[in-house]
């Protein structure tokens, strides 16, 4: 039995290399501009330097409510759950740390290759 019509001239293969080509034409066109233009080299240096900065907000944001959310649990005796309290508090807290010394090994990895940071070259 022969496939449908359809399933014979849809090949899936092809709009993913088209999509793959996309992309690197896009990026090509966007380092060349950018060695072209200082501008927007400062204009992308700049917008990484805001999207770390919001990262931190956001790591900063959910850690500090995590941390108060299982700390009330722990005053207020257990409501969240079967879990000791105490473990949870402690918990939230490494994960906190955590997620604040994996942002800032990152921008002191692109800070040493050359790039900006915002937080860590200012040490």
């Amino acid at each position: 039995m022969k496939p449908a019509i359809s399933s014979r001239l849809w090949n899936t293969g092809r709009p993913r290399q088209w999509l793959a080509g996309a992309v690197r034409l896009c990026s090509a066109s966007v380092c060349a501009l950018s060695t072209a233009d200082p501008a927007l080299a400062q204009s992308l240096k700049q917008a990484g330097v805001n999207i770390f900065t919001a990262i931190y907000g956001v790591v900063g944001v959910i850690g500090a409510i995590a941390c108060l959310v299982t700390l009330l649990n722990w005053v207020t005796g257990n409501w969240l759950g079967r879990e000791d309290p105490k473990k949870i508090f402690f918990h939230a807290l490494i994960g906190t740390a955590l997620a604040f010394g994996v942002v800032a090994i990152i921008q002191f990895v692109k800070d040493a290759v050359g790039g900006s940071a915002s937080g860590i070259s200012s040490l």
